[in-house]
């Protein structure tokens, strides 16, 4: 007999911690799935193709991504982190918000085709750039679907699909390369890959809790205002993540970009267990804020947890990642090791602020996230329009360390004033 609404809302709130774990490792084995299907699919991409043919299939996906915050603007977190409180209510908030959302996507990929003209980039390169366009609809509409998922706090649907997703992409890429379509083949796979993901989010999430569709735009204010401070600091935290790619395309060559990228996916698989572990806890941290203070020690000691973690991943890094990433990737892309042994450090000290993040984001306090990440964008496309010039790839890996290192530096102290005074901490 399948469970009612009620029922599952019931569940949430028994054993929060274990349910918080075991999310955790429901969406971070998806996400080692994927990333291995990715990780090998990459590889022989980056084998098969020229150094400067990746570079430019790089260059599409970074650009595309880098206007996919546009699709949610924070409409996404604020439904997630609502709905956790109440989750019979996610008809309403997916029923107000599905049309805005459908017409964000829309604009998003208009904003892309017409920004990719007034680059330097080759004609192939903006043509690939207008068709993978067409993703960001399908993943600006499929998010909505899947926050059905978080509120429920119901994460194997999330893996099933991520893995769904990139076997798809892996296999048609491989059909595609095979046939000699190079790197717009890889492009089609993509967007056939985000097609399927679209189509089993929607017939999953409406398994879990049923939703009309409605794609008529609703101002729903009481969406929109938080969801705009989510959305700023989101935008400002890609264009800080992900600039590095983007500006050593314009600034130097697609050589200079398929060098990069192997440090880049390195840390990328790193980025997928961030996002396993963000996305389990969320819900949770937006509950348990809803109902109690945290304490001070507690922090402390996820803070603590956090910060060892940072330290062995740095150390087995350097003992092994880059000799390993370069034996996968192939010789030619031996100058990657040096890129990869400075991200990891940026990384390693960006993990320690996820504790105060997440406090941030469940007690309504995501403008803070909009003070830090203004400053540090400035410092890092500072960084990178000096250091990309003189140094390239390598002058890319310093400028996103450095910045990072400054957001940890600044971002947790901010952030424990922010909760002490709104008596949160």
């Amino acid at each position: 007999m399948a469970s009612t609404n009620d029922e599952k809302t019931a569940k949430l709130k028994r054993g929060s911690l274990v349910r918080g774990i075991k999310n955790s490792v429901l969406l971070f084995g998806g996400n080692a799935i994927s990333a291995v299907i990715s990780f090998v699919i990459t590889v022989y991409i980056a084998r098969l193709l020229p150094v400067s043919d990746f570079g430019s299939y790089i260059t599409v996906i970074s650009f595309v991504t880098l206007f996919g915050i546009f699709t949610d603007f924070g409409i996404n977190t604020v439904i997630i982190r609502e709905g956790a409180k109440n989750p019979e209510d996610t008809h309403n908030l997916i029923f107000s918000a599905m049309g805005l959302k459908y017409l964000m996507s829309l604009a998003s990929m208009l904003a892309v085709i017409v920004f990719a003209l007034f680059t330097p980039y080759s004609f192939e390169v903006k043509a690939l750039i207008a068709l993978m366009s067409i993703t960001l609809l399908m993943g600006g509409i499929g998010s909505m679907f899947s926050a059905v998922f978080n509120i429920y706090q119901d994460m194997k649907y999330i893996s099933i699909i991520q893995i769904a997703e990139r076997t798809t992409f892996a296999s048609f890429a491989l059909i595609f390369l095979i046939a000699g379509l190079g790197v717009p083949g890889v492009i089609l796979a993509i967007i056939i890959a985000a097609f399927v993901s679209l189509m089993l989010s929607f017939v999953l999430s409406r398994r879990i809790h049923y939703y009309k569709l409605n794609f008529r735009p609703i101002l729903d204010y009481t969406l929109l205002m938080p969801a705009f401070w989510f959305g700023i600091a989101g935008l400002l935290g890609t264009v800080w993540q992900r600039v590095d790619t983007i500006m050593l395309s314009l600034l130097t060559n697609m050589t200079q970009v398929g060098l990069y990228t192997p440090a880049v996916n390195y840390v990328g698989i790193g980025d997928m267990a961030v996002l396993a572990l963000t996305g389990a806890f969320f819900p949770i941290v937006s509950r348990m804020v809803h109902e109690r203070r945290v304490s001070k020690k507690e922090l402390s000691k996820y803070l603590g947890y956090f910060a060892v973690a940072g330290l062995v991943i740095v150390a087995v890094t350097y003992a092994f990642g880059g000799e390993l990433m370069i034996l996968a990737f192939g010789p030619k892309y031996a100058e990657s090791i040096v890129f990869i042994n400075i991200l990891i450090i940026g990384f390693a000290v960006n993990l320690v602020t996820i504790p105060t993040s997440l406090l941030l984001d469940a007690t309504n306090n995501q403008k803070v996230h909009v003070l830090n990440a203004t400053y540090l964008t400035g410092v890092n496309v500072g960084l990178n329009l000096i250091l990309i010039p003189a140094m390239g790839a390598l002058g890319a890996a310093y400028a996103t360390t450095i910045s990072q290192s400054l957001g940890a530096a600044l971002g947790i102290p901010i952030a424990l004033y922010v909760l002490l005074r709104s008596h949160y901490l």
